[in-house]
């Protein structure tokens, strides 16, 4: 609210409204008799208690203007917030679906699948990415490995077949990794790809066989070696509060008697607790005759609620992140780089890990 006063000794005014806690701000003292200033409306009754001795020019409530604005305004804004609605509602629905990568399978009936299990063009589908791929993989055995991006209103569908071969026949040499071919040394069979491709998990890198002068296919076990550059990627997740189970204290122990590796005699007591974990380990008896006992040990767990603060975390995952995907780098490999990103996305901590490398793929 903004208040224009004209009467005697504004400033006495001003430290008044001061000493009565009064919060005023973008003071002007145009002359002694002549002051204005704002102040949140909350102050409005008690700022007019101390004001009736001064001549009110102006008194503007930039709050209350906003009712008139919307009732002048009225269509303008029932439009937008029913524009924003229907835009909020159709950005949900599904328009297209596109499959990419389909050889002996027809896209009609990966669509038809997909209808059957509630996820079709036209309507609300709330299924996310993982849940589709997992729909093709359980109704497809030929799909060896799918991927599934959801773009705005459209779903899109990125899968690779597996060849099939009859039993009996020898088995092509597939990829165990995603990379991109580098280099290629084949000593027994026919070579499906080049250096520059790229391929998924599970894709056929060498077929089992070789070619003739008639061209004709003479049956081997494929032999060789195809290196690829590859991408290992970790990402670890850490939420600001989470449930661990840690052990409350209270153990429970069972015993089994064997001689000879034959069980004689079992002691095991019934396991009481509802959430455990068990240890194993064995023990001689004596030492001239192979009589031993396995000691099980059950560990009650209790579930327990622990706070991270990044703050004070944030380095300790990130490497924990780091180590998880250095384990999981193949032997002899030659390592290229290293990329390590972490963000905080609604409250929990994202840490992205890609090493690049170079080795055998297959």
């Amino acid at each position: 609210m903004k208040f224009d006063l004209t009467g005697y000794d504004g400033e006495n005014l001003l430290k008044t409204l001061h000493l009565k806690r009064v919060a005023i701000y973008n003071v002007n003292i145009l002359d002694k008799s002549h002051i204005t200033f704002e102040a949140e409306d909350k102050f409005e009754n008690k700022i007019k208690r101390y004001i009736k001795n001064f001549k009110v020019n102006k008194t503007k409530n930039l709050f209350r203007r906003f009712p008139k604005f919307v009732l002048l305004n009225l269509g303008v804004v029932l439009g937008v917030f029913f524009g924003i609605i229907f835009f909020m509602f159709a950005s949900n629905f599904t328009w297209k679906i596109t499959v990419y990568g389909t050889k002996e399978l027809s896209t009609n009936d990966i669509v038809e699948v997909l209808s059957q299990n509630g996820i079709r063009t036209g309507k609300i589908n709330l299924q996310s990415s993982e849940e589709i791929e997992t729909i093709l993989q359980n109704n497809y055995d030929r799909i060896a490995q799918v991927s599934v991006i959801r773009k705005g209103t459209h779903i899109i569908i990125n899968l690779s077949e597996k060849l099939v071969y009859e039993k009996g026949e020898f088995q092509p040499i597939v990829a165990k990794r995603s990379g991109i071919i580098s280099k290629i040394n084949v000593i027994t069979g026919t070579v499906n790809v080049k250096v520059g491709d790229f391929v998924n998990v599970g894709d056929i890198l060498v077929l089992p066989f070789n070619l003739d002068f008639n061209n004709e296919q003479i049956p081997v076990n494929p032999i060789a070696e195809i290196y690829a550059k590859m991408y290992i990627v970790n990402i670890k997740k850490v939420a600001k509060e989470e449930t661990v189970l840690v052990r409350s204290g209270n153990i429970q122990i069972g015993y089994e008697y064997f001689l000879f590796n034959k069980k004689l005699y079992s002691g095991r007591a019934k396991n009481k607790f509802e959430l455990y974990e068990c240890e194993e380990r064995f023990e001689f008896l004596f030492s001239l005759v192979p009589m031993k006992r396995k000691i099980i040990t059950y560990y009650e767990l209790c579930p327990q609620i622990i706070s991270h603060d990044f703050s004070k975390e944030r380095d300790g995952i990130i490497q924990s992140a780091v180590d998880e995907a250095y384990n999981e780098l193949p032997k002899a490999i030659e390592f290229l780089d290293e990329s390590v990103e972490s963000e905080i996305i609604e409250g929990s901590l994202f840490v992205f890990v890609n090493l690049t490398i170079n080795g055998l793929i297959a």
